[in-house]
């Protein structure tokens, strides 16, 4: 671990420099740049929908996953965010990143950094992909908000075919 407490394999953002030539070496988000978040450090008391109080969304963000432990039922301490651009992403960065959350403390504070899989429709993809799609339990299924409206995994595709 490094001197904040994280462990070394956590990466950071990249410099507003690596951003700015981001397209050269990833661009999945077909011109938006990097949109896609993963936040670490979320309390495990967390649920999505303290997430979306706290998180104020106002049209910034379009996707907010919270994967929950099937044993038990607690949040896995990390959430994937998709923001309807890499200027969204890059602002809440600032304010939520090194920060703790209000409802419930944490001994580490937020870790922000770019998720792998990058933009609404790869995200969509990747939990259609998995069991989460099928679940019938709302709690575990991803906040997908698309023209203002909520939907779930399966709908959303078809929306953003």
């Amino acid at each position: 671990t490094n001197d904040d407490g994280e462990h070394a394999a956590c990466e950071s953002l990249p410099s507003e420099d690596d951003v700015a030539h981001a397209h050269t070496f990833h661009s999945p988000a077909l011109g938006r740049g990097m949109t896609t978040l993963m936040v670490r450090n979320v309390p495990v008391m967390y649920t999505q929908r303290l997430l979306l109080k706290e998180w104020e969304n106002e049209g910034a963000y379009d996707f907010l996953y919270l994967p929950i432990s099937s044993v038990e039922q607690k949040n896995l301490s990390f959430a994937f965010i998709n923001f309807a651009s890499e200027a969204h992403a890059m602002a809440f960065k600032e304010k939520w990143h090194k920060k703790r959350m209000a409802r419930f403390t944490a001994r580490k504070p937020l870790n922000i950094s770019f998720a792998d899989v990058q933009g609404l429709r790869a995200n969509v993809l990747q939990v259609t992909r998995r069991r989460v799609a099928s679940s019938e339990a709302p709690r575990q299924q991803p906040y997908i908000f698309i023209n203002g409206k909520c939907m779930d995994p399966q709908e959303a595709l078809t929306a953003i075919r």
